[in-house]
Protein backbone atom coordinates (compact mmCIF):
# COMPACT_ATOMS: atom_id res chain seq x y z
CA UNK A 1 0.00 0.00 0.00
CA UNK A 2 1.37 3.39 -0.97
CA UNK A 3 2.28 5.80 1.81
CA UNK A 4 1.21 8.70 -0.42
CA UNK A 5 -2.54 9.30 -0.12
CA UNK A 6 -4.52 9.57 -3.32
CA UNK A 7 -6.26 12.82 -4.20
CA UNK A 8 -9.87 12.56 -3.11
CA UNK A 9 -12.95 14.51 -4.24
CA UNK A 10 -13.15 16.17 -0.83
CA UNK A 11 -9.54 17.44 -0.98
CA UNK A 12 -9.02 21.17 -1.34
CA UNK A 13 -9.53 21.61 -5.09
CA UNK A 14 -6.56 23.94 -5.52
CA UNK A 15 -4.25 21.23 -4.11
CA UNK A 16 -5.45 18.40 -6.35
CA UNK A 17 -2.63 18.77 -8.91
CA UNK A 18 -0.08 19.04 -6.11
CA UNK A 19 -1.27 15.76 -4.63
CA UNK A 20 -1.37 14.16 -8.08
CA UNK A 21 2.29 15.10 -8.59
CA UNK A 22 3.13 13.46 -5.25
CA UNK A 23 1.19 10.33 -6.27
CA UNK A 24 2.81 10.11 -9.73
CA UNK A 25 5.75 7.87 -8.77
CA UNK A 26 3.36 5.22 -7.42
CA UNK A 27 1.46 4.83 -10.70
CA UNK A 28 2.12 2.30 -13.44
CA UNK A 29 4.21 3.51 -16.42
CA UNK A 30 1.17 3.95 -18.67
CA UNK A 31 -0.80 5.68 -15.91
CA UNK A 32 2.23 7.92 -15.30
CA UNK A 33 2.03 9.09 -18.92
CA UNK A 34 -1.56 10.16 -18.32
CA UNK A 35 -0.55 11.89 -15.09
CA UNK A 36 2.24 13.79 -16.86
CA UNK A 37 -0.16 15.08 -19.48
CA UNK A 38 -2.69 16.14 -16.85
CA UNK A 39 0.01 17.96 -14.89
CA UNK A 40 1.48 19.66 -17.98
CA UNK A 41 -1.78 20.51 -19.74
CA UNK A 42 -4.59 20.83 -17.16
CA UNK A 43 -6.31 23.53 -19.23
CA UNK A 44 -6.61 21.09 -22.14
CA UNK A 45 -7.80 18.16 -20.05
CA UNK A 46 -10.91 20.02 -18.86
CA UNK A 47 -12.09 20.20 -22.49
CA UNK A 48 -11.21 16.62 -23.46
CA UNK A 49 -13.36 13.53 -23.58
CA UNK A 50 -11.85 10.34 -22.18
CA UNK A 51 -11.37 9.12 -25.75
CA UNK A 52 -9.55 12.29 -26.78
CA UNK A 53 -7.27 12.19 -23.74
CA UNK A 54 -6.41 8.54 -24.41
CA UNK A 55 -5.69 9.28 -28.09
CA UNK A 56 -3.55 12.33 -27.27
CA UNK A 57 -1.47 10.54 -24.64
CA UNK A 58 -1.22 7.34 -26.70
CA UNK A 59 -2.87 4.94 -24.27
CA UNK A 60 -6.15 3.05 -24.20
CA UNK A 61 -9.37 4.33 -22.64
CA UNK A 62 -9.26 1.55 -19.99
CA UNK A 63 -5.80 2.86 -19.01
CA UNK A 64 -7.22 6.33 -18.45
CA UNK A 65 -10.02 4.82 -16.38
CA UNK A 66 -7.51 2.85 -14.30
CA UNK A 67 -5.59 6.08 -13.77
CA UNK A 68 -8.78 7.78 -12.57
CA UNK A 69 -9.54 4.96 -10.14
CA UNK A 70 -5.93 4.90 -8.90
CA UNK A 71 -6.60 8.44 -7.72
CA UNK A 72 -9.58 7.28 -5.69
CA UNK A 73 -12.14 8.58 -8.16
CA UNK A 74 -14.93 6.60 -9.77
CA UNK A 75 -15.64 8.41 -13.03
CA UNK A 76 -13.67 10.45 -15.57
CA UNK A 77 -15.91 13.56 -15.17
CA UNK A 78 -14.80 13.71 -11.52
CA UNK A 79 -11.21 14.06 -12.70
CA UNK A 80 -12.14 16.88 -15.11
CA UNK A 81 -14.03 18.67 -12.35
CA UNK A 82 -11.13 18.51 -9.90
CA UNK A 83 -8.59 19.54 -12.53
CA UNK A 84 -10.80 22.45 -13.54
CA UNK A 85 -11.22 23.58 -9.95
CA UNK A 86 -7.50 23.27 -9.30
CA UNK A 87 -6.58 25.73 -12.04
CA UNK A 88 -9.27 28.21 -11.08
CA UNK A 89 -7.97 30.91 -8.80
CA UNK A 90 -8.70 34.57 -8.36
CA UNK A 91 -12.24 35.67 -9.23
CA UNK A 92 -14.09 33.48 -11.76
CA UNK A 93 -15.42 35.33 -14.82
CA UNK A 94 -13.20 38.32 -13.93
CA UNK A 95 -9.45 37.60 -13.70
CA UNK A 96 -7.28 34.69 -12.54
CA UNK A 97 -4.97 36.87 -10.43
CA UNK A 98 -7.52 39.16 -8.81
CA UNK A 99 -9.15 38.29 -5.50
CA UNK A 100 -12.59 39.65 -4.53
CA UNK A 101 -11.16 41.70 -1.66
CA UNK A 102 -8.26 43.28 -3.62
CA UNK A 103 -8.09 47.07 -3.42
CA UNK A 104 -7.71 49.27 -6.50
CA UNK A 105 -3.93 49.57 -6.17
CA UNK A 106 -3.55 45.79 -6.01
CA UNK A 107 -5.85 45.32 -9.02
CA UNK A 108 -3.80 47.80 -11.06
CA UNK A 109 -0.52 46.09 -10.15
CA UNK A 110 -1.80 42.57 -10.79
CA UNK A 111 -3.31 43.36 -14.19
CA UNK A 112 -0.25 45.22 -15.43
CA UNK A 113 2.10 42.54 -14.10
CA UNK A 114 0.12 39.69 -15.66
CA UNK A 115 -0.01 41.47 -19.03
CA UNK A 116 3.73 42.16 -18.97
CA UNK A 117 4.44 38.53 -18.05
CA UNK A 118 2.33 37.19 -20.91
CA UNK A 119 3.86 39.62 -23.40
CA UNK A 120 7.37 38.55 -22.38
CA UNK A 121 6.39 34.89 -22.70
CA UNK A 122 4.90 35.34 -26.18
CA UNK A 123 7.85 37.52 -27.21
CA UNK A 124 10.26 34.71 -26.34
CA UNK A 125 8.24 32.02 -28.11
CA UNK A 126 7.13 33.92 -31.23
CA UNK A 127 8.13 32.08 -34.41
CA UNK A 128 10.11 34.65 -36.42
CA UNK A 129 10.12 32.50 -39.57
CA UNK A 130 6.34 32.13 -39.44
CA UNK A 131 5.95 35.89 -38.95
CA UNK A 132 8.20 36.56 -41.97
CA UNK A 133 6.19 34.10 -44.06
CA UNK A 134 2.92 35.77 -43.03
CA UNK A 135 4.28 39.22 -43.94
CA UNK A 136 5.39 37.95 -47.36
CA UNK A 137 1.99 36.43 -48.12
CA UNK A 138 0.09 39.53 -46.99
CA UNK A 139 2.38 41.80 -49.02
CA UNK A 140 1.46 40.01 -52.24
CA UNK A 141 -2.17 39.15 -51.39
CA UNK A 142 -4.86 39.85 -53.95
CA UNK A 143 -7.39 40.07 -51.12
CA UNK A 144 -7.31 39.59 -47.34
CA UNK A 145 -10.37 38.50 -45.37
CA UNK A 146 -10.18 38.86 -41.56
CA UNK A 147 -12.12 36.31 -39.53
CA UNK A 148 -12.96 36.22 -35.83
CA UNK A 149 -16.04 35.77 -33.70
CA UNK A 150 -16.90 36.82 -30.16
CA UNK A 151 -13.99 38.53 -28.42
CA UNK A 152 -11.77 37.74 -31.41
CA UNK A 153 -14.01 39.80 -33.70
CA UNK A 154 -12.44 42.92 -32.17
CA UNK A 155 -9.03 41.71 -33.35
CA UNK A 156 -10.37 41.00 -36.83
CA UNK A 157 -11.81 44.53 -37.01
CA UNK A 158 -8.52 46.02 -35.85
CA UNK A 159 -6.61 43.95 -38.41
CA UNK A 160 -8.85 45.26 -41.19
CA UNK A 161 -8.31 48.85 -40.07
CA UNK A 162 -4.53 48.45 -39.85
CA UNK A 163 -4.00 46.58 -43.10
CA UNK A 164 -6.37 48.52 -45.37
CA UNK A 165 -4.43 51.73 -44.60
CA UNK A 166 -1.51 50.18 -46.47
CA UNK A 167 -3.54 49.90 -49.65
CA UNK A 168 -3.95 46.13 -49.30
CA UNK A 169 -7.55 45.06 -50.11
CA UNK A 170 -8.77 43.93 -46.67
CA UNK A 171 -12.32 42.91 -45.77
CA UNK A 172 -14.22 41.94 -42.63
CA UNK A 173 -17.79 40.71 -42.30
CA UNK A 174 -19.68 41.11 -39.01
CA UNK A 175 -22.18 38.34 -39.75
CA UNK A 176 -20.91 34.76 -39.52
CA UNK A 177 -23.11 33.69 -42.42
CA UNK A 178 -21.45 36.31 -44.59
CA UNK A 179 -18.06 35.17 -43.30
CA UNK A 180 -18.83 31.60 -44.39
CA UNK A 181 -19.89 32.76 -47.86
CA UNK A 182 -16.88 35.05 -48.16
CA UNK A 183 -14.50 32.21 -47.30
CA UNK A 184 -16.00 30.18 -50.12
CA UNK A 185 -15.22 32.98 -52.61
CA UNK A 186 -11.52 33.16 -51.76
CA UNK A 187 -8.97 31.60 -54.07
CA UNK A 188 -5.25 31.28 -54.83
CA UNK A 189 -3.48 34.53 -54.08
CA UNK A 190 -5.93 35.44 -51.31
CA UNK A 191 -5.33 35.26 -47.55
CA UNK A 192 -7.70 34.30 -44.74
CA UNK A 193 -6.40 35.95 -41.55
CA UNK A 194 -8.06 34.14 -38.62
CA UNK A 195 -8.07 35.06 -34.93
CA UNK A 196 -9.05 32.87 -31.98
CA UNK A 197 -7.53 32.42 -28.53
CA UNK A 198 -8.87 28.91 -27.98
CA UNK A 199 -8.48 27.81 -31.59
CA UNK A 200 -11.62 25.75 -31.16
CA UNK A 201 -14.41 28.14 -32.20
CA UNK A 202 -16.46 26.13 -34.69
CA UNK A 203 -17.30 28.99 -37.07
CA UNK A 204 -13.72 30.22 -37.33
CA UNK A 205 -12.33 26.72 -37.84
CA UNK A 206 -14.88 25.98 -40.57
CA UNK A 207 -14.08 29.25 -42.34
CA UNK A 208 -10.37 28.47 -42.20
CA UNK A 209 -10.95 25.01 -43.65
CA UNK A 210 -13.19 26.37 -46.40
CA UNK A 211 -10.61 29.02 -47.30
CA UNK A 212 -7.94 26.33 -47.50
CA UNK A 213 -10.16 24.29 -49.84
CA UNK A 214 -10.35 27.24 -52.24
CA UNK A 215 -6.56 27.50 -52.42
CA UNK A 216 -6.26 30.62 -50.26
CA UNK A 217 -3.47 30.88 -47.69
CA UNK A 218 -4.74 30.57 -44.11
CA UNK A 219 -2.82 32.61 -41.52
CA UNK A 220 -3.98 31.86 -37.97
CA UNK A 221 -3.21 33.78 -34.80
CA UNK A 222 -4.14 31.25 -32.13
CA UNK A 223 -2.92 28.68 -29.63
CA UNK A 224 -0.75 25.85 -30.97
CA UNK A 225 -2.13 22.33 -31.00
CA UNK A 226 -5.70 23.44 -31.72
CA UNK A 227 -8.08 22.71 -34.63
CA UNK A 228 -7.53 26.22 -36.02
CA UNK A 229 -3.76 25.81 -35.81
CA UNK A 230 -4.06 22.53 -37.71
CA UNK A 231 -6.11 24.23 -40.45
CA UNK A 232 -3.53 26.99 -40.94
CA UNK A 233 -0.84 27.22 -43.59
CA UNK A 234 1.01 29.73 -41.42
CA UNK A 235 0.63 29.66 -37.64
CA UNK A 236 1.43 32.69 -35.49
CA UNK A 237 1.26 30.85 -32.19
CA UNK A 238 0.08 32.83 -29.17
CA UNK A 239 -0.06 30.53 -26.15
CA UNK A 240 -1.18 33.00 -23.50
CA UNK A 241 -2.24 30.23 -21.07
CA UNK A 242 -5.41 32.09 -20.13
CA UNK A 243 -8.44 29.96 -19.30
CA UNK A 244 -11.18 31.86 -21.13
CA UNK A 245 -13.62 29.10 -20.21
CA UNK A 246 -13.61 30.65 -16.74
CA UNK A 247 -12.21 34.19 -17.00
CA UNK A 248 -12.90 37.14 -19.25
CA UNK A 249 -10.20 37.30 -21.97
CA UNK A 250 -7.61 39.90 -20.90
CA UNK A 251 -3.96 38.87 -21.15
CA UNK A 252 -4.65 36.76 -24.24
CA UNK A 253 -6.32 39.73 -25.93
CA UNK A 254 -3.31 41.95 -25.15
CA UNK A 255 -0.91 39.35 -26.56
CA UNK A 256 -2.94 38.95 -29.76
CA UNK A 257 -3.10 42.72 -30.21
CA UNK A 258 0.68 43.10 -29.94
CA UNK A 259 1.28 40.24 -32.41
CA UNK A 260 -1.07 42.04 -34.79
CA UNK A 261 0.89 45.27 -34.27
CA UNK A 262 4.11 43.43 -35.16
CA UNK A 263 2.48 41.97 -38.27
CA UNK A 264 1.13 45.34 -39.46
CA UNK A 265 4.37 47.21 -38.73
CA UNK A 266 6.53 44.61 -40.48
CA UNK A 267 4.16 44.66 -43.45
CA UNK A 268 4.36 48.46 -43.71
CA UNK A 269 8.15 48.29 -43.85
CA UNK A 270 8.03 45.34 -46.28
CA UNK A 271 5.93 47.43 -48.70
CA UNK A 272 8.54 50.19 -48.60
CA UNK A 273 7.85 53.70 -49.80
CA UNK A 274 4.50 52.79 -51.34
CA UNK A 275 3.21 51.56 -47.99
CA UNK A 276 4.54 54.59 -46.13
CA UNK A 277 3.03 56.91 -48.74
CA UNK A 278 -0.36 55.25 -48.19
CA UNK A 279 -0.06 55.77 -44.45
CA UNK A 280 0.72 59.46 -44.99
CA UNK A 281 -2.31 59.84 -47.27
CA UNK A 282 -4.57 58.21 -44.71
CA UNK A 283 -3.25 60.43 -41.93
CA UNK A 284 -3.68 63.53 -44.09
CA UNK A 285 -7.28 62.56 -44.86
CA UNK A 286 -8.08 62.84 -41.14
CA UNK A 287 -6.35 66.16 -40.53
CA UNK A 288 -9.49 68.30 -40.76
CA UNK A 289 -11.35 66.15 -38.22
CA UNK A 290 -9.37 67.50 -35.27
CA UNK A 291 -9.44 70.90 -33.62
CA UNK A 292 -6.16 72.67 -34.53
CA UNK A 293 -3.94 73.24 -31.48
CA UNK A 294 -3.95 76.99 -32.03
CA UNK A 295 -7.76 77.04 -31.81
CA UNK A 296 -8.03 74.91 -28.70
CA UNK A 297 -8.80 77.09 -25.71
CA UNK A 298 -6.87 75.44 -22.92
CA UNK A 299 -7.73 78.33 -20.57
CA UNK A 300 -11.49 77.74 -20.76
CA UNK A 301 -12.98 76.82 -17.37
CA UNK A 302 -13.77 73.15 -16.91
CA UNK A 303 -17.25 71.90 -16.20
CA UNK A 304 -17.95 71.55 -12.48
CA UNK A 305 -16.86 68.19 -11.17
CA UNK A 306 -14.52 67.42 -14.06
CA UNK A 307 -10.83 67.35 -13.46
CA UNK A 308 -8.10 65.14 -12.15
CA UNK A 309 -9.34 61.72 -11.12
CA UNK A 310 -12.80 62.15 -12.66
CA UNK A 311 -12.08 60.87 -16.17
CA UNK A 312 -11.49 64.31 -17.75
Amino acid sequence: MSSVPSPRPHDAPDRFLERLAARRAHLSPSERRVADFVLDHPDQVIRMSIAKLAETVGVSEPTVLRFVRALGLQRYPELKLLVGQSIVSGTPYVHADVEPDDDLGTIITKLFDSSVYVLNTVHASLDRAAMAAAVDRLATARRIDCFGTGAASVLAIEAQQKLMRLGVPTVIYADTHLQRMAAATLGPGDVALCFSHTGAVLDTVKMARKAAETGATVVAVTRPGTPLAAAADILLAVDARENTEVYAPMTSRVAHAVVLDVLATALALRLGESGLARLREVKDSLADLRIPPEEADETAPRRPGRGRGTGA
